[in-house]
């Protein structure tokens, strides 16, 4: 073990919380095998944490025999999507935001490309094709990963509401973050992703004048525009948003008893 702790007093020294295989067979200068082996009992000690194939964590001193993604989700998505262009997104991004209380067990992520495993540090990963050009706008870095802002993240669960857990969980995202939104972002957020984009603006607005909720988003909209879904998965509708043409499949006072109003 006395090989193996030098390796990750070096790594600390160095002001590395990861690192690859590569590098570690490299710092010990054993075969691969050598190697692979080294890392399993590190990892059985409780001392480094895989986070994808190839890419490990030392665990912070007091957590050992807990994972490194607890204290650090970016952490793992940066070193699983090194050399990607990324972002921690949709139902991800509310969480690390603080904008959702419910623990989030899957890893949302988009990506420029897509990806060929499953997992991040053994949690379910959902990854998201999206555009170069729109990738990282309002978004944020966070250490080696990028992650969405509040207005993207609001944005982009409007967007997409499958990817945000339904519309309740939406108008709790908004709840907590709207004081905080800048509208013009999200109007920006929306003009880039046209027709699309200005949907999602108009859900924001629907659920935000309808729920009291401070955020300023006021879309111009035409009588003559087709009404859109709140939730597209959702065919429901139980009442319909004329100012806005937006049908919901809750009512009003289903969702202000979510967000306390």
């Amino acid at each position: 073990m006395t090989r193996q702790l030098e390796l990750i007093d070096t790594l600390l020294a160095d002001g590395r919380g990861e690192f690859t295989f590569d590098e570690a067979r490299a710092a010990l200068g054993v075969s691969t095998p050598a190697t692979a082996n080294a890392l399993r009992q590190l990892a059985a000690k409780g001392l480094v944490d895989r986070l994808t194939r190839g890419h490990y964590a030392i665990r912070p001193l007091g957590s050992l025999g807990t994972s490194a993604v607890t204290e650090s989700l970016t952490l793992a998505v940066g070193a699983a999507f090194e050399g990607k262009e990324h972002r921690i997104a949709y139902l991800s991004a509310l969480s690390e935001l603080g904008l959702v209380s419910h623990p989030v067990r899957s890893v949302f992520v988009a990506c420029t490309q897509q990806v060929r495993f499953t997992t991040v540090s053994k949690r379910q990963l959902r990854s998201i094709v999206e555009k170069p050009e729109t990738i990282h706008l309002e978004a944020e870095p966070i250490g080696r990963s990028w992650r969405s802002n509040v207005e993207r993240a609001l944005f982009e669960s409007a967007l997409r509401v499958d990817l945000t857990g339904g519309v309740e969980r939406l108008a709790e995202a908004l709840d907590s973050g709207s004081r905080d939104a800048d509208p013009k972002r999200i109007t920006r957020l929306a003009t880039a992703f046209g027709a699309r984009g200005r949907a999602a603006e108009r859900r924001l607005a629907s659920l935000a004048h309808a729920l009291n909720l401070p955020l300023s988003l006021d879309p111009v909209v035409g009588k003559r525009q087709p009404v859109i879904r709140l939730d597209t998965k959702d065919g429901r509708v139980e009442w319909t948003d004329v100012r806005y043409r937006v049908a919901w499949n809750t009512t009003i006072d289903e969702l202000q008893a979510i967000v306390g109003n």
